[in-house]
């Protein structure tokens, strides 16, 4: 197999800042040739332990047994150095799961035989791996699997009963702890995330019972189940439809997510911070969309002008006018008792395509028939928010901007990747073959808008594939993606791998 590394460094962006100093950003870049014997699955930031590439190489696929194959791990450091490369056997049907800094983990349900499970763990700091098998009680099954310390979590259902699977990736071990909820068909989970700097997983769902809906928070750490917190789904109309929980320093929670108008509500019409201290709520805070600065910079002037005179209507007659989104939030990210939410707003798309069929004319002949229907096209996203808290939940600061990203199929990808601390903040994500960067200063204003490109100078991008920005470690980021190329050696088809650092 080919395979050639070029080292290139690019890029020295200045970026003149509020803080009276100047940011550079600097980015270092290596390519690697791609051909059809190798698939490139996924670029894996593992903190400031470096980077993990996973392929699949086609040459070694012939020596793996039937329904396994041979996946290559290999280690890059920080400065994008090539380290050790590791060959990993794995079922042929066994999925990506959960990235956290110490490695990756792979799973696989109901492999071989009813109920056995196998579990691929991949130490990217010792380079590595470890298989875990083992047996699921009858009508037993898991749809989310999350690597936290030495335990797997698994959330999944036994009969109609929710569960979350525990496994102890040393022994092997296993526990089975049943989530109690009143109404069995009606209860939804709603998410299940793993917090590292909590070293804690959280599931919570929404739980019909006679007084109404309410949220139960569930919290996993060490191998079992820790807390249970309940609270109502609604307070004062507002009904909350997403929930995502960060455990503080002090062990205390902030909860958020968005809420809805209405019980049942599809589409949201603003975004909400709880902090739960030992069970009890210190603080609610509501906001609706509009309330946020920049909110509708994504819509043309004209409609922005329509929205602000609707508002002004309602608030003279003392209502709160609203606009319903899909959103796609974050988890709080905490910085010196201040609390940063962001979220992304997504529509579904349909196009118009064309349905030929025979149908009969009448006469025993058969004509063609065409009729125009509307098919979904995927999910398009138009802009995100950052809102910034202090520690009594108050908004400090509020800012939006348009979001320029390609459109997925399913709306739970987060496309932007953010690093704060008390001097910055600095979100990258890929824009049609670009790698957009924007800077904000201490008051949520943006300094500094820029594209940072995927090729060198003396290249000219033609294509690209799979193109994805990620929070590496610090005030870097690793962003990625298969590019064809065309430069004094032709066209070509590289996976390039690129560090940004932001110069404080």
């Amino acid at each position: 197999m080919k395979k050639t590394l070029i080292a290139i460094l690019t890029l020295s962006a200045y970026i003149v800042s509020s803080y009276a100093q100047e940011r550079t950003a600097d980015v270092k870049r290596i390519e690697i040739e791609h051909d059809a014997s190798v698939t490139v699955l996924s670029c894996n930031p593992i903190g400031d332990k470096g980077l993990i590439l996973i392929t699949k190489e086609k040459d070694k696929q012939q020596s793996a047994e039937k329904d396994y194959k041979i996946l290559t791990f290999t280690k890059y450091d920080t400065l994008l150095n090539k380290g050790k490369s590791v060959d990993v056997t794995c079922l042929d049907k066994m999925y990506g799961g959960e990235i956290t800094e110490n490695g990756i983990i792979y799973w696989m349900n109901n492999v071989k035989k009813k109920n056995k499970y196998e579990v691929l763990l991949f130490d990217g700091e010792k380079m590595q791996s470890k298989v875990i098998s083992g047996e699921l009680e009858a009508k037993t099954y898991t749809i989310h699997e999350k690597l936290v310390g030495d335990y797997l979590y698994c959330y999944g259902s036994q009969g109609d009963t929710p569960i979350v699977l525990i496994i102890n990736t040393k022994t092997g071990d296993k526990n089975l702890v049943t989530l109690s909820v009143t109404n069995k068909k009606k209860a939804k989970l709603i998410s299940f995330e793993p917090d590292e700097k909590g070293e804690e997983v959280h599931a919570f769902i929404k739980d019909k019972e006679e007084s109404g809906y309410m949220i139960k928070f569930f919290t996993f750490r060490d191998g079992k189940l820790d807390k249970k917190y309940v609270f109502a789904n609604e307070e004062n109309g507002k009904f909350i439809e997403s929930l995502y929980a960060s455990k503080m320093d002090d062990g205390t929670y902030i909860i958020s997510g968005t809420y809805s108008d209405k019980e049942r509500g599809t589409s949201t019409i603003g975004i909400f911070l709880k902090k739960i201290d030992n069970g009890k709520t210190v603080f609610s805070t509501y906001t609706n969309y509009l309330d946020i600065t920049n909110f509708t910079s994504y819509m043309s002037k004209h409609k922005q002008e329509k929205v602000e005179k609707k508002k002004e209507k309602k608030a003279q007659k003392d209502k709160e006018y609203t606009i319903k989104y899909n959103m796609l939030p974050y988890r709080v990210i905490e910085e010196n008792n201040n609390y940063l939410l962001v979220g992304e707003a997504y529509y579904p798309t349909y196009v118009m395509k064309p349905y030929t069929e025979m149908v009969p004319t009448g006469n025993g002949g058969m004509t063609t028939k065409t009729t125009w229907t509307m098919e979904f096209d995927g999910y398009a996203f138009s802009h995100y928010f950052l809102i910034n808290f202090n520690k009594e939940g108050v908004i400090e600061w509020s800012n939006a901007a348009p979001l320029s990203v390609m459109k997925t199929w399913f709306p739970y990808f987060r496309h932007l990747s953010i690093s704060k601390d008390t001097k910055s903040l600095d979100i990258t994500y890929p824009s049609f073959g670009l790698l957009n960067h924007i800077s904000y200063g201490y008051n949520g204003e943006e300094l500094k808008k820029e594209d940072i490109p995927y090729v060198g100078e003396e290249q000219k991008l033609k294509r690209y594939y799979s193109l994805q920005s990620q929070f590496w470690y610090r005030n870097n980021f690793v962003s990625s993606g298969l590019l064809k190329i065309k430069d004094d050696d032709g066209k070509r088809k590289i996976y390039s791998i690129n560090k940004i650092t932001f110069k404080k």
